[in-house]
């Protein structure tokens, strides 16, 4: 049942930085549904550096700027609201890793700006928040509220669970594996070709793989991208699948920085829809409240005994871990537990008004269509193809 709106409940007003994109799906749609599914925000607007859909009249008692990668909104913005707005970081977006081009990764200056000018800063994990105090020497700690990944699972279509038919691999932007690419997924494929196990891969295509990885994988049947709800809802429908989640966790320091900023958004995944699944020995899996499905050092041998575990026995427990993730991260309950207090700790002394935000876009309108058009052209390059995430 919804419940109505608390009367002093705030409207929001979110500023996404690819509005359709699975980061925003995750970390403003989402939890601004949950929030106000339960009354605790009475309304909400999702734009992003267009402000395409913001009213033309009117107030929000909150602004949520998602990541703050565009340098001239994020320092509109701090000039117009010091102290005032609500910031939500998901990964280490000071840190750029090897496996990404200087032309993929957004410049540090403007995140660095958006952290210092912010009044309350959302990240997925209290690691992450020490990773980007400790690159920006800004104090976080009186400002920092920590929001795991959540979101809306979809009723149990299982009532028992069985040996996995085929494996699973999932990706959102590229393979976050460097130095330890060939022996990780050799064992992958290896483990697939013993026990002919086709090996399903949701995400754009798979890029700099050495010949000897891509051999191993030759077995992959491609799924493609689809929208986030669709893809959660595969995971549903989809019979019990041994899913495999590496990360990097040895080689340039920068790479590893940024991978253990990243989240355990996989287990939320894998773990919430009844998957059994092995994951790279890394902090976001190792530290993770979840603790689910095997955990493997980055080596041919622990990979493969990892993966020969959940085989044999690791899928007993996936009916056990569906429950446990579940708990714990309904977006429902997360939005209330952690999302809420955010929000209330963001509300501005008196609402800011739509005009005044507008007047950002009156003055940049130009340069934002270029940057978002040179933006545009470089997810297409290294996605391969940009598949848009409905709103919800």
């Amino acid at each position: 049942m919804r419940a109505g709106a608390r009367s002093d409940a705030p409207r929001v007003l979110a500023i996404a930085d690819v509005a359709q994109s699975y980061v925003a799906a995750w970390r403003v749609y989402a939890p601004l549904a949950a929030l106000k599914r339960i009354g605790r925000v009475a309304d909400y607007v999702v734009t992003d550096a267009t402000m395409a859909g913001m009213p033309r009249r009117g107030r929000f008692d909150v602004v949520w700027l998602q990541r703050g990668v565009d340098e001239y909104l994020t320092r509109r913005l701090v000039d117009l609201m010091p102290r005032a707005f609500l910031l939500d970081i998901d990964d280490h977006l000071l840190c750029r890793p090897e496996y990404l081009g200087p032309e993929e990764f957004p410049a540090p200056a403007p995140v660095t700006e958006a952290l210092a000018g912010a009044r309350v800063v959302t990240v997925t994990s209290a690691r992450l928040g020490r990773l980007l105090a400790q690159r920006s020497g800004i104090d976080l700690a009186d400002r920092l509220v920590v929001c795991p990944n959540a979101t809306a699972f979809a009723p149990a279509r299982r009532s028992a669970f069985s040996r996995p038919v085929a494996m699973l691999l999932t990706q959102g932007h590229r393979l976050a594996l460097t130095e330890s690419a060939e022996e990780v997924l050799t064992a992958i494929g290896d483990f697939g070709a013993r026990h002919a196990l086709p090996i399903g891969y949701f995400g754009p295509r798979l890029e700099r793989l050495s010949p000897q990885a891509a051999r191993a994988l030759r077995s992959v049947v491609p799924a493609g991208e689809m929208t986030l709800g669709h893809y959660h809802a595969a995971l549903a429908s989809l019979p019990a699948m041994l899913a495999v989640a590496p990360l990097e966790t040895r080689g340039d320091p920068s790479t590893v920085e940024f991978v253990a900023g990243k989240s355990d958004v996989k287990m939320v995944e894998y773990g919430g829809f009844g998957h059994p699944g092995v994951y790279s020995d890394a902090a976001p899996y190792a530290d993770s409240d979840l603790e689910c499905g095997q955990l493997a050092a980055n080596t041919y041998e622990a990979w493969s005994i990892a993966l020969e575990r959940a085989w044999d026995s690791g899928w007993r427990l996936a009916g056990e871990e569906l429950a446990t993730v579940r708990a714990r991260r309904e977006i429902g309950a997360v939005a209330e537990r952690h999302w809420a207090p955010a929000i209330d700790a963001a509300q501005n002394g008196s609402p800011v008004e739509c005009r005044d935000i507008a007047r950002i876009v009156d003055r940049i309108g130009a340069r934002v269509r270029s940057v978002r058009s040179r933006a545009a052209w470089h997810l297409r390059r290294a996605r391969g193809r940009y598949i848009p995430v409905p709103p919800g």
